[in-house]
Formats: C-alpha cells, sequence, structure tokens
C-alpha cells in the first residue's frame, strides 16, 4: 500500500469514526417536554400508549419542579389509563412516580394508585404507602373532616402502618428528636378511624404508638382518671402528645373537632385552655400560633368564655408577631352583638392599644372598629402607656373621631407626663388641623343659616358656639406645644417646623414664619419639609406663586413629593383655580406610583368632584371612570380608610345615575370598611340596588350577583320587568 494510500485510508476512518460519534449523539433519545406531552395528548391520545416510562418520569417530574398540579394529575391518570405495556411494567411505572412529590395530586387519583398496585400485587405497596416520611398518609389524611375516600384509604393503610409502627422505637432522652411525618400521619389516621367509630383498629393503633415511646408519658398522665370513655382518652392523649412534639397545627385541628362533637365536656374545656396558653405564652409566639388560638378561642366561646387573662395574652402575641389582621379578627368577634350578649370580652391592653388603632387607623377595611375602640379608651378610662399615648391620640384624631381625641388629649395633657402629649409635634397637628376643620365647618353652617329669609337664631348661635369651642381648643394645643418647646429659640428644628404648620393652618402667617426665623438665625439650611410647610402658607394666598414656587424647587435639587403636590393642590381647588389644579394632576400623575399618599389622592378625588358637582350626568360619569381608573393604576394605595372619600364618590355615582359606577365603588371600598347595619350604609346600598334593577342596565347576567352582594332582594325586578313586558332572558 502506498503511502499516499495509506494515509487517505487513515483519513476517511477517522472522518467514518467522527462521523460514527456524531451520529450516535444526535440519534440519543430527547427527554419529552411537558408541551409536547400535552400536543400529543390532543392531538392522539393514542400515542401516549406507547411512550417510554422515561417520558412519563420526565413530564411529571416536570411538573412537580413547576407547581403544576393538572399537568401532574394528567400524566398519572394517562399512566392509570392509557398505558398499554404489560401490568408489572404500569405498576412499577406509578410506583417510581410515587417516589417524587404526591402532595399536588388530588386525593382520588393517590386512591386509585394505591387501590391498582394493591390489586396488582405490587411487591414494594406495603414500603411504598409508608415512605418519604409518610407524606402519602399526611396527604390523605390532612383534613380533619371525614370525607368518602378516608375509608379505603385507611383499609389500605392500616396494616402497613401498623406493622411499621411496631418496628419503630422513639429514642429517650434525646430532647431535640423530631418524629417523622409518618408518626404525623398515624396520629391522623387514629382520629380519623375514631370519627368512623373503627375503635378497636385506632386502639391497635394508639397502643403500638404507646408501646413504640411516640405519646409521652405526660400526655397521658395528664387525663383525668375519672373519664371511661377511651375514645376520649385516646383523643385527649393525641392532642397533648402533638403539642409534645410541636405539631400545633394539628393539635388544634384535633381539638376543633373534639369541640363541635362534646362541647359541653369539661376535660376538653379545660384542654383548651390548657392549648391556648401553649401556643402564645412563649418568648417568641408564632403567627401560625396566634392563629390557632384565635381559631379556637371563637370555637369556645358558646361554651366557655375563655379568660379575659387569655384575651390579653392573645393580644399581646398578635403585637409580637405583627398578627394585625387575627387581632382585628378577634376584636370584631369580641365586638359582636350576639358576643357582647353573652359576655363581655376585655379590649386590647398596654401598647396594644396603640398598635391596633394604628391597623385601623391604616390598613383596616373594618375601620368603624377604631371609633369602638376609641370609645372603650374614653368611657372605661383604659390606661395607655405613656410612650404609646400620643400616637394612639393622634391615630384617634387622624380617623376623625374628635370627641374621643378631645377627651383623651384633656385627660393625658395634665400632670407629671404631660410633656409626652403636649410636645408631640404628630399628635399636635393632628388636633390642630381636625380641629380648625371642624371650627371652619360649623361657622360655615352658621352662614347659611344666617343667609336664610327666616334665619333659626338658636341653631345660628348653636354654630357659633360650636366653632368657638373647636378653635379654643386649638389654641390651647397650639400653646401648650409653644410651651413644651420653649424657649422657641433652641428648640429642635422639626418642632419648629411643625409650630409653623400648625400656625399656617390657622391663617396665622407671622408667626408661622417667625417660627422659621429662628432655623434661619441659625443658619440651618431648609429641607423639603420646611419648603412644603412653607408653600402651604404661599398657596393660601397665591395657588400660582405656589406652582411657580414648586418649579423653583425642582431647580434648587429638591424633589417634590406628594405634600408639595397636594398641599398646591387644596388651595387651588378651594379658590377654584381650575387651570392649577388641571397642571397639578397632571404633575402627580407623572411622580411614581409610591410617592402618592392616601391623602394626596383624596385630594385628586375632591378637587376633581368638586369641578363636575353641577355638570351634566355624562361630565360626571366620565369623571368618576377617570378615577377609576386613577385608584386602580396606583396598586399602593389604600383608599379605604379614606371612608368619606368612598362615600363621596358612591354618591356620586348615584346622583350621575350610574348603577354600575356606584356599585363598583361601595364594592371595592365600602363593603368591608362600612358597618353592615348602619342605617347610612343601609340606604346606600338600597339606593344602588335600585339602580341596578333598572331595566336600562346593562350588565344583566350579573345583576343577580351583585344584588346579593350588596343585601338586596333581586326578585321584584324580575316580576316589575315581566309586568312591563321586557323580561330579560
Amino acid at each position: 500500500m502506498s503511502p499516499s494510500f495509506a494515509h487517505s485510508s487513515a483519513y476517511i476512518s477517522k472522518r467514518l469514526v467522527s462521523t460514527a460519534v456524531i451520529t450516535t449523539d444526535r440519534t440519543e433519545k430527547v427527554p419529552l417536554k411537558a408541551r409536547q406531552y400535552q400536543r400529543m395528548r390532543i392531538r392522539d391520545p393514542k400515542a401516549i400508549e406507547n411512550l417510554d416510562p422515561s417520558d412519563f418520569m420526565h413530564v411529571y417530574s416536570s411538573a412537580v419542579k413547576s407547581r403544576k398540579p393538572r399537568l401532574a394529575d394528567m400524566v398519572v391518570r394517562d399512566v392509570l389509563e392509557l398505558y398499554k405495556r404489560n401490568p408489572a411494567s404500569q405498576s412499577e411505572l406509578l410506583g417510581q412516580i410515587f417516589t417524587k412529590n404526591v402532595m399536588l395530586l388530588p386525593r382520588t387519583t393517590i386512591l386509585r394508585v394505591l387501590q391498582h398496585l394493591k390489586a396488582t400485587s405490587w411487591s414494594g405497596f406495603d414500603e411504598l404507602i409508608y415512605r418519604a416520611g409518610g407524606e402519602i398518609a399526611v396527604r390523605m389524611l390532612r383534613k380533619s373532616d371525614i370525607s368518602p375516600l378516608d375509608r379505603p384509604f385507611l383499609r389500605l393503610f392500616y396494616p402497613p402502618l401498623l406493622m411499621q409502627i411496631k418496628s419503630l422505637r422513639c429514642p429517650k432522652g434525646n430532647t431535640n428528636f423530631q418524629p417523622s411525618y409518618l408518626i404525623y400521619a398515624s396520629y391522623g389516621a387514629v382520629m380519623k378511624l375514631l370519627s368512623m367509630s373503627f375503635h378497636a383498629q385506632a386502639l391497635d393503633i394508639f397502643q403500638a404508638l404507646v408501646h413504640a415511646g411516640f405519646i409521652p408519658a405526660e400526655a397521658l398522665h395528664s387525663i383525668d382518671t375519672s373519664i371511661t370513655d377511651p375514645s376520649l382518652i385516646i383523643s385527649l392523649a393525641l392532642i397533648r402528645s402533638s403539642l409534645h412534639w410541636h405539631w400545633h397545627g394539628l393539635a388544634t385541628s384535633f381539638l376543633l373537632n373534639l369541640i363541635s362533637v362534646q362541647p359541653t365536656n369539661q376535660n376538653i374545656i379545660d384542654l383548651n385552655h390548657d392549648t391556648i396558653n401553649t401556643l402564645l405564652n412563649t418568648s417568641q409566639p408564632s403567627l401560625k400560633d396566634v392563629v390557632y388560638a384565635g381559631r379556637l378561642i371563637r370555637a369556645m366561646h358558646k361554651r366557655s368564655p375563655v379568660p379575659d387573662s387569655t384575651i390579653r395574652l392573645f393580644y399581646a402575641s398578635a403585637v409580637v408577631v405583627n398578627a394585625r389582621l387575627e387581632a382585628e379578627k378577634l376584636y370584631w368577634f369580641t365586638r359582636h352583638e350576639k358576643v357582647v350578649a353573652t359576655h363581655q370580652y376585655p379590649p386590647p391592653h398596654h401598647n396594644a392599644l396603640a398598635w391596633l388603632m394604628t391597623h385601623f387607623a391604616s390598613r383596616s377595611r373594618r375601620t368603624y372598629l377604631a371609633r369602638d375602640l376609641a370609645k372603650e379608651v374614653v368611657e372605661g378610662k383604659l390606661f395607655i402607656p405613656a410612650a404609646y399615648r400620643a400616637q394612639f391620640i393622634a391615630k384617634t384624631a387622624a380617623l376623625g373621631l374628635a370627641s374621643q381625641a378631645q377627651v383623651l388629649w384633656e385627660r393625658h395633657a395634665v400632670g407629671k407626663e404631660g410633656g409626652v402629649i403636649t410636645g408631640n409635634s404628630a399628635l399636635m397637628i393632628r388636633m390642630v388641623s381636625l380641629f380648625w376643620n371642624i371650627h371652619k365647618s360649623h361657622l360655615a353652617k352658621a352662614r347659611r343659616f344666617r343667609h336664610m329669609r327666616d334665619p333659626p337664631q338658636d341653631k345660628i348661635t348653636h354654630y357659633k358656639e360650636a366653632a368657638d369651642r373647636a378653635a379654643s381648643l386649638v389654641e390651647r394645643v397650639r400653646l401648650a406645644f409653644s410651651f413644651h418647646h420653649a424657649p422657641l429659640s433652641e428648640a429642635p428644628h422639626w418642632s419648629l417646623t411643625s409650630l409653623a404648620r400648625a400656625c399656617f393652618i390657622v391663617g396665622k402667617l407671622s408667626q408661622g414664619y417667625d417660627a422659621f426665623r429662628f432655623l434661619l438665625a441659625r443658619k440651618e439650611s431648609p429641607d423639603l419639609y420646611d419648603c412644603n410647610v412653607a408653600l402651604s402658607a404661599m398657596a393660601q394666598m397665591n395657588p400660582r406663586r405656589a406652582v411657580a414656587m414648586i418649579e423653583k424647587m425642582v431647580e434648587l435639587g429638591l424633589q417634590p413629593d406628594d405634600v408639595t403636590f397636594g398641599t398646591a393642590l387644596h388651595y387651588a381647588v378651594m379658590q377654584g383655580r381650575r387651570e392649577l389644579v388641571d397642571t397639578l394632576i397632571s404633575g402627580i400623575r407623572n411622580l411614581d406610583n409610591s410617592l402618592i399618599s392616601q391623602k394626596t389622592l383624596a385630594n385628586i378625588i375632591n378637587a376633581s368632584l368638586s369641578r363636575v358637582s353641577k355638570d351634566s350626568q355624562d361630565e360626571v360619569r366620565t369623571t368618576l371612570s377617570n378615577i377609576l381608573y386613577l385608584i386602580q393604576s396606583l396598586p399602593n394605595i389604600h383608599m379605604a380608610p379614606q371612608q368619606q372619600t368612598s362615600k363621596a364618590l358612591v354618591y356620586a355615582a348615584l346622583r350621575a345615575r350610574d348603577g354600575l359606577l356606584a356599585y363598583k365603588f361601595w364594592y371595592r371600598y365600602l363593603r368591608m370598611g362600612a358597618e353592615w347595619n348602619d342605617t347610612e350604609h343601609q340606604r346606600l346600598r338600597h339606593a344602588i340596588g335600585q339602580l341596578i334593577q333598572q331595566r336600562s342596565f346593562t350588565l344583566k347576567r350579573e345583576r343577580e350577583e351583585m344584588l346579593k352582594h350588596l343585601g338586596q332582594k333581586y326578585a321584584n325586578w324580575r316580576e316589575r320587568e315581566k309586568m312591563l313586558g321586557g323580561a330579560t332572558t
């Protein structure tokens, strides 16, 4: 062979080897993707029959990883119903799938697979049913109520479970030991068996748990020896054992079920109290523990109200974990008329008072509860720690609860700790703003009566005296603040700015500018807050100059915020400067959503409503639609606490005869925020319902559901339409 031929042969051989390798790589099986599987299933379900087991495993694993329960269930049902290979291969594939996460699968599908594996005598059945720490059993026995699936599952689960428990031993002396989910599931199995009256089987598993050491001795010793009911003994022991292993959710579920079955049993009542104290009486309670305790308190009320100390402990624990909604839920429950008629529960105490009031003022939809809480504090003369008094009164004033705010301010502004009230800047501003608005409102009412043809002197005198009392309180609050921070030349920067702001609110501009002179004398540079305060004074005199000042602030590097625009907008609206209102609203909408506050949004809404109050209904509807769009485009704004603004929107929609807009504003902001049985709220719902029942209402199909939400009867409109010959199909 010539060298050239040998070289060529070697080259060809290498190319063939290389090509062979490439061809082999290209023909390697590519895992079937989930989308391909779904398309194949739609096009030709028979194609699923002959898929490789690895394809099913890959698609199922993908479904588990991406948390797609429908896809996971689809794969398992396809293996059960469409897979046409030999039965042994089918059972093996189902067994492999169940080694993955089964928590996404419906309980019906899990039971079908287990019944199939049992029927085909699959060799790994006993190990599978309690493998992964009892994950399958936990999924099947998670709910405490009895379902049709429980009996067939327990028939499968009972024998291997009992055998497995007998082979286990709980280590002694290991305080950090935590049983597996198999023991957790076995507790659920015992309670299910007791509920279904399979007492012998329940006793077998319970005795095996006791023998294996998974029922602590103290759980048995604490049970009253006079109890003769074996089922009750087992139930009480399981609940106490669950608490021992820190399975608080399981203990709560068992106890709630027990309360519903034997509500008057004193042993259950005592255990309920012990459980609540166990959940809450720790240095670091968890949010879930507070939730569980709240459920037990509410469930036990009809049978045996919990002690006042437990209620106070609940609120204290809620403060620690910031469980605002749970505290609100309990306070609402304990103040419900049916509950109050049978037992008087105590309100929150100490720092929990201010904490809960802050929640009502800022985040809660049930803002009417704030009025109840403030009334309790006033009438009951409840103690508020000095560190939280100013916060509580400020939030009370912010919600417009004038009488309660005044009583609390006057009560706590005297004495050794009076300075925490009189010297608090936020509280002073809230009080001045609230009562100066009340002063102006009473004066306006007096003026309206004075202009009548036959003015009622008694009402004029009444409103003038009320206005004078409000102005007098404003002056007392303002002067007490000045006295606390005297001499003003040495007062903190923030305090001087707050004092200037209060002076501007009541129209004492020269005194407000005097406060700023103290800052300038100390050569302290004004910040954005200072500029906003000065802007409020300028806007009162000339809103256009205020807009120019905002532009100047931007030039100097001070970025205007929501307060800047809101202040200028407020006075522009008051003085009827519509072109400036449009300019300011445009500027606000260009801001980042997170910068716009409740107050600014309320100003925008009120400004928009004031402009169209006397215009045509079409323009009102357009404006309300724009407002709704604006609110929905600002998801960080929580409108619910601004109940007066919400009512103004609904009333405007009612005046415009637009039932849909009125319903949307009511449903979004007043459905949970207003007291359901309040007279005004009832009338409001009725008025909305009347518009919805009109024949001209466009959303015929949604009408019944909307009327149900409003609490209005929806049969009448059908009767009326039939009578008019225009029944809706």
